[in-house]
């Protein structure tokens, strides 16, 4: 059972609001088993309307239109509909009456351009709206269905719970469908790296289906699988998972909404250790990750943004700071060990970078140095980077938490 969602109004194309209307609808779809297709956002231009519809119910059983249900001059869902399914708008009496009852509640006026709000297709299903002042309608054809309903979030997903999936489970026999989904977050990779490795997978699994999504340092690998129970869908899940561990072991650092910072966090609460953190190039990307958490295993942070700011915390004269400069990775690792005299902490963590040149417009090349002082000694990686320094930020935030979470996992065995 296939649906598109076509997501109504100027606004969304303007980047004014963001579509969440669209990843709810989706979420509450795959949770009957109803696979979404597509989704679809268009302004307030009927002939934009009438084509999207038109080309989503030829290919999709389910289409949900969301927002365009208002009472002004640019609200022109109901017309859009009426004209491709040609079925005049007609005046419904009873939900004129609880519109009515609505503005009276609120204590407000009506206005007359709300009475467009009481029309719907000839013959389509109304969906009274006891949150607001739009009803949506639903309209049958010979092959699917077409729900328009409000685009109000609050007004939306109230709609979508006590009207709309109830409708679409009883109109399509849903009762046993239904579509499970698990992400495992990976990093220490790039994204083309990891789907090598799971490419078989991704191209020929169906159920489960197997994808990957990148963002800046964090790969995440869904699972989605589909079947007449949630035990069975599940166990489909279950058995992928195991087989990409398999394959990628320690760089799945998490599943679903977890966080590197919020591991690493978890594992120092294990472990009962503590931690101070140093930073230079990232100027507090890891303390606010670390620190976003709340938790009293995160000791001490320190952001070093200038050269003046490192010579400072080292307290080094001129010429001492001038020759151990010749020797980045010399300079983290002495930013660390100074930091262990100065907090007493069970481990630091430093991140010292340098920006190198400008390669581009916008991108710069940067030497990366991490180091890592445990109860067992100093632990080192370099990355040359490049990009955008706010991207390169993020990735060398990254690379240092992961460095951290792997000690950590190793000093756990």
């Amino acid at each position: 059972m296939n649906a598109e969602i076509i997501a109504i109004g100027s606004e969304l194309l303007l980047g004014q609001i963001i579509d969440t209307n669209s990843s709810y609808i989706g979420r509450r779809l795959a949770d009957n088993g109803i696979t979404l297709t597509r989704t679809t956002i268009v302004g307030d231009d009927l002939d934009q309307m009438k084509e999207a519809i038109q080309e989503s119910i030829h290919r999709s059983q389910i289409v949900i239109t969301t927002g365009g249900l208002g009472p002004t001059e640019d609200d022109l869902v109901r017309e859009a509909v009426a004209e491709i399914t040609e079925r005049p708008l007609v005046f419904q009496q009873h939900l004129m009456d609880q519109i009515e009852a609505l503005f009276k509640r609120r204590g407000f006026r009506m206005a007359e351009n709300n009475r467009k709000q009481a029309y719907i297709p000839q013959g389509a299903v109304p969906i009274e709206n006891p949150k607001g002042t739009a009803p949506g309608f639903i309209v049958e054809g010979p092959n699917g269905v077409i729900l328009s309903i409000p685009g109000v979030p609050s007004e939306m997903e109230f709609l979508m719970e006590h009207t709309v999936i109830p409708y679409l489970r009883k109109r399509f026999n849903l009762q046993r469908q239904v579509i499970r989904y698990k992400v495992l977050r990976a990093c220490g990779l790039g994204e083309s790296a990891i789907g090598l490795q799971i490419k078989d997978l991704m191209k020929e699994s169906r159920n489960p289906l197997v994808g990957t999504l990148a963002s800046i340092g964090d790969i995440k690998i869904r699972i989605t699988a589909k079947s007449d129970t949630p035990e069975e869908a599940s166990v489909l899940i279950q058995e992928m998972e195991q087989e990409i561990r398999n394959r990628l072991g320690i760089l799945i650092y998490g599943v679903d909404n977890e966080t590197l910072h919020g591991n690493v966090v978890r594992e120092l609460e294990r472990l009962s250790l503590n931690l101070s953190v140093i930073e230079t190039f990232t100027g507090g990307i890891i303390c606010q990750k670390l620190g976003s958490t709340g938790s009293l295993s995160i000791a001490q942070g320190i952001v070093l943004p200038s050269e003046i700011s490192l010579r400072r915390f080292l307290n080094l004269d001129e010429e001492k700071f001038i020759s151990i400069m010749g020797d980045l990775q010399s300079v983290s690792d002495t930013l660390t060990e100074k930091g262990s005299q100065a907090f007493g902490t069970d481990l630091v963590l430093t991140m010292y970078g340098k920006i190198l040149e400008e390669q581009v417009r916008g991108e710069h090349r940067v030497e990366t140095y991490y180091s890592l002082l445990t109860p067992s000694g100093m632990e080192r990686q370099s990355y040359p980077l490049g990009g955008e320094l706010s991207m390169v930020r993020e990735r060398a935030s990254i690379i240092a938490l992961d460095m951290l979470r792997k000690y950590l996992l190793k000093a756990k065995k």
